[in-house]
Formats: structure tokens, sequence, C-alpha cells
């Protein structure tokens, strides 16, 4: 660098320097006045990091309508609010929520499968727990959710809240954790770890992506064995895709997303919960930033309500999921979520039910105004059809087959699944080689010609030949939509 470019660049920055604006003094601790919502005993000459995160600790709580609470590590702040059972989240009552909400739930075992015992993400396929052995820790099941500096992970992203809430005899009691500043960050660990350990199973929602490995992380960074490890954990996200994807809302709402398995989405679809106020979750860490330089804390209470309405939501899923799939005749909302407990009762091989669940779906699709509602009647054809073909119930497959292609409308790879379904089926089982071939010729023209079809239609043509008939010229596809 030339020492002209360096006089000019340091003409710049000093110039820059001099245009930006001072921080006020009331907005710095140590300058001897209190911000704005702080006690006035705050800051004073003789102030000792402890003693400053004691007042910001007491002046958060005051500003939070929370309570300070000590630790070996330091002060943390909590938070505390009880929902009675009379109390409605949307249009549910919360006393109905506790209901279905228990350990011996069988349908907490059917959604989380193989992680309700405490085994790895490699197990093999999961079944229901039956025996003593496979009961999850007693203690209270945990509602856990965390608002964090970031959504990145690693390193640098803190947890700041932490969520936690469980059902007991009166309703459903939220207790909220806060770290007043990184260095209390070990207060707000031991603090939680307290409650962990007092606890039985967990309950998240994408918890085992980001809130679990965030947690453990910060446990690790300060030195102290994680409290998650071997525990029952149901990530209520895998679920409720399975049930809830596209789901009709109970309110309609321009531009909702019908798509969207958000919390909050499936809050309003399901539950008619809308939130009036609510701090957008880019806008968290922003809030809890201004916190850590002002000191004041009162512009979070928004975080804090967002919190809690995430784990009423969240317990609020979880009891309708556990309804759904603890009833032999589940009143559903629709075929798609029919379908959905269909396939949860798959996952963990009840099969009878499993087959009841997409017999009905096709019903309740088939009956259906709804233009989407023949996607659903189709994907649980498809299913029914795979698994009749695994049991040896080769006839009731293809009849499920041919009712996929006779669909007006039909996806391409659910059609090209059920026309080659069907040469197979006619080839080995009922031996009708014309009618395989015209199932062959059909595939190939809706998937384009590859090597597999190409050597079917070849062998197909050699077996016509070999038992004295004409090889058939190929028929036109048929129509569909």
């Amino acid at each position: 660098m030339t020492s002209r470019l360096g006089a000019r660049l340091r003409e710049m920055m000093h110039g820059e320097s001099q245009r930006l604006p001072p921080v006020p003094a009331a907005g710095r601790i140590g300058s001897g006045e209190p911000s704005r919502g702080i006690p006035s005993d705050l800051i004073s000459g003789d102030a000792t990091p402890e003693t400053v995160g004691q007042r910001l600790a007491r002046a958060a709580a005051h500003a939070l309508g929370g309570s300070v609470r000590d630790t070996s590590a330091g002060p943390c702040v909590t938070v505390e609010r009880v929902y009675d059972h009379q109390h409605l989240h949307g249009l549910l009552r919360i006393g109905d929520c506790a209901w279905h909400v228990h350990h011996d739930a069988p349908g907490l075992r059917i959604l989380a499968g193989a992680s309700w015992r405490g085994e790895g993400a490699g197990s093999e396929q999961p079944t229901v727990a039956t025996g003593a052995a496979d009961a999850p820790a007693r203690g209270d099941i945990l509602f856990l959710d965390l608002e964090t500096t970031g959504i990145a992970g690693g390193a640098g992203t803190y947890a700041f809240l932490v969520g936690c809430g469980w059902f007991e005899p009166g309703g459903f009691r939220v207790r909220q954790y806060f770290m007043v500043g990184h260095a209390l960050e070990r207060a707000l660990l031991a603090a939680v770890r307290e409650r962990l350990d007092s606890c039985g199973p967990l309950v998240t929602y994408n918890g085992k992506s980001f809130d679990l490995p965030l947690l453990e992380t910060r446990f690790i960074f300060n030195r102290q064995a994680t409290a998650l490890g071997g525990r029952p954990h149901l990530d209520m996200l895998h679920p409720a895709r399975r049930l809830w994807r596209g789901v009709r809302p109970l309110v309609n709402v321009p531009g909702a997303q019908r798509e969207s398995c958000t919390l909050s989405a499936l809050e309003h679809a399901l539950l008619g919960v809308q939130r009036t106020g609510d701090v957008p979750g880019f806008e968290i860490p922003t809030r809890y930033f201004a916190f850590l330089r002002s000191g004041d804390a009162s512009p979070l209470e928004p975080v804090f309500e967002h919190n809690r309405l995430d784990l009423v939501s969240l317990a609020a899923l979880t009891a309708r999921a556990c309804r759904l799939l603890a009833e032999d005749h589940p009143a559903v909302d629709g075929p798609r979520e029919c379908l959905g407990i269909a396939r949860l009762l798959g996952r963990v091989a009840a099969w009878d039910r499993a087959e009841v669940c997409y017999q009905r779906a096709i019903d309740l699709a088939s009956r259906s105004w709804q233009a989407e509602d023949e996607q659903v009647r189709l994907e649980a054809l498809h299913a029914l059809a795979l698994r009749c073909r695994r049991t040896a119930r080769y006839l009731d497959a293809a009849a499920h087959w041919e009712a996929i292609t006779r669909a007006r409308r039909c996806p391409p790879m659910l059609m090209r699944d059920a026309l080659e379904a069907l040469a197979i089926h006619h080839e080995h089982r009922s031996r009708d080689l014309d009618q395989a071939r015209r199932f062959a010729e059909q595939t190939r023209r809706v998937a384009g010609a590859d090597r597999g079809i190409n050597q079917r239609l070849a062998r197909l043509d050699r077996k016509i030949v070999s038992i004295g008939g004409p090889v058939p010229a190929p028929r036109d596809a048929f129509l569909w939509g």
C-alpha cells in the first residue's frame, strides 16, 4: 500500500468516525444513569461483575414478571405461567390435551418409534413398545423450545431463552429460563439441567436437528456433562409432516401456505389459533442483542409470549396426534389426515389398523369434492397395493393398480409404478401375455424407453411367438387427464 493511499484511507476512516453519533449515556452500563425500565440501583460506582449480574437479573425479572433463581454459577431469571385446564388454546381446551398425553399413551410410542426408547437413529424398523423394559423414564413429559441468537448453530449461537412446559393436575405449566448475559450462561445451563434431571421424555418441534444439538453444544462448551444423552425424545416435526402437510385451514386466510408445516401454520390450520402482535422469528435475536446493549428487558416480553405460545401449541398438536393414533376409528379431519395415520401405523408394523386407515382414506377421498383429495386417494391406493403385493394378495394388488391407471389425473411416477406392476402381474401370475405386453407398451409411452422396459417387451415378444401367436402391434396408450 502506498503512503498516499494509506493517508487517504486514514482520512476517510477519521471522517467516518466523526460522523457517527455518540452512544447516549443512558444506554451504556457504567454511565451512572439508569436505562429506560431499569431500577436506579442497577449501576453504582462500586459495582463488580457479580453485583452487575445480580442487578441485571433483578431488573429483567422485574420487567418480565419473573423471579431470580440463584445457582452455583450465578443468577438466572425464571418466568412461570400456568394455563389452567379450562383455558382455550384456539378451539382446544388444555384439559382435553392432558387427557391424551401421558407416559402410557400408545400414540407417543407410535409417533416417536425407536427414539422413544432412547435408541439410536440407525435402529431397524421401529416397533410398538409393550413391555416394562421399553417404558420411558418416569417424570414429567417435558415440552422444550429454545430461542437463540441465530439459526446457523455452531459455537457462536447461544440459547438465551429455554422454555419448558409440562402438564400438571391444574393445567399446563410453562417455565422459561432467561440468560441476562453471556457470562451467565453457566447459570442458565445449571437451572435447565436441574429441570431436565427431574423430568422424563422430551417433546420438541425440529429439536432433533436444532434444539437438542445446540443445547448439547452449550453444555460441552461450558465443560458440563450433557443432560440429554439417551433420553426418550419425540420430534413432532416429522410426524406432523406425514399427518398434516397440505391440510386445509379451519379459517381461510389470504396468502396462507398450505404446504407449510411450521408450528404457527399448523396451529392456525388445526387449532384455530390466530396470534395477534406476535414477534417475527427473525426479529428475536435483534431484540436480545438490544437488551444486552441497554439492559432493558421490557421489549423482550413479546419474545417470551412467542415462546410460551409455541410450547402450548406443541403440546396441543402432540395431544391431537396421540388421540388420532389411539382410537381404532379416529375422528379425522379429512382424507389427508387419515392417510398420515396409516403411514405412521405402517412405520410401527401395525398393519391391520394401517390397512383400515388406507381404505378409509380412499373412501373419504372418493366422496370429496376437493381436487387435491384425488392425490390422497392415489397415494393410498399405491400404498395399499404395495402392502397387498408384499403379503401375496396379488389379485387385490392388481385391482388397486388398475384403479390408479383409471384416474383422470395421475402423477407420472405413480402411473409408471402401476403400469409396470400390472405388466409384471400379467406376465408372471395371470399368464396373460397380451395384457402384459399392453401394459409394458403403455409404461414405455408414459415413462419413455429405457433398458428395462425394452428388455421386458422383447421377452414378451419371444414368449408370444414361442406359443404360436403373432406379435401384436403396439397399441395406442389409453387416455388419462
